[in-house]
């Protein structure tokens, strides 16, 4: 979600609170993502599942789910590497292959989150 967008969502919502992580929807992404395929999806739709899975791991990785564990710091390291990638720089396959890294890191950011919240 760009800057204005989340302006405008606060804007719009009367509150500065981060919106819920959408967990569903990251569920279904992934997999999506994950699924095995013999021929690439259509650039557009990766596309569009890099940018909802790159969003939702920004969320996760923000909730500080497990920064203190050492062994979820490699899990961090990943995180920022994977967000730091300018997807649109990307030929087909490697565009491909982001997204579903970034599917995999996602699911466990989000086995994280599931298991804090209840």
């Amino acid at each position: 979600m760009t800057p204005k967008t989340m302006a405008e969502t606060e804007k719009h919502s009367g509150t500065s609170e981060q919106a819920p992580i959408d967990l569903v929807r990251l569920d279904a992404d992934t997999r999506w993502a994950l699924q095995i395929t013999f021929a690439l999806p259509e650039r557009a739709a990766v596309d569009m599942h890099t940018l909802r899975l790159t969003g939702s791991l920004n969320l996760l990785v923000r909730e500080g789910l497990a920064e203190d564990n050492p062994d979820a710091r490699r899990h961090y390291r990943a995180a920022y590497a994977l967000l730091a990638v300018k997807a649109e720089d990307l030929n087909d396959v490697r565009a491909w292959e982001h997204c579903q890294r970034l599917a995999r890191l996602a699911r466990v950011f989000a086995a994280l989150y599931r298991q804090r919240r209840q």
